[in-house]
């Protein structure tokens, strides 16, 4: 791999990681306000449940 195709993958990378801290930055309130709703949850089994699947959408 030459330096400019070097150079070229780095700001792909670069620009990706970017984008995916934008999307996490821009969805992380409704993350939050996910949490706040589960704890409303009476049922604590069906309340882990839905916590268990927010983290894998975080993930």
């Amino acid at each position: 791999m030459n330096s400019r195709s070097h150079l070229q993958s780095f700001i792909n990378n670069s620009l990706a990681i970017r984008q995916e801290i934008q999307r996490f930055e821009s969805v992380h309130p409704s993350i939050y306000a996910i949490y706040d709703l589960i704890e409303l949850v009476p049922d604590q089994l069906i309340a882990q449940q839905i916590r268990d699947h927010v983290v894998c959408i975080e993930g």
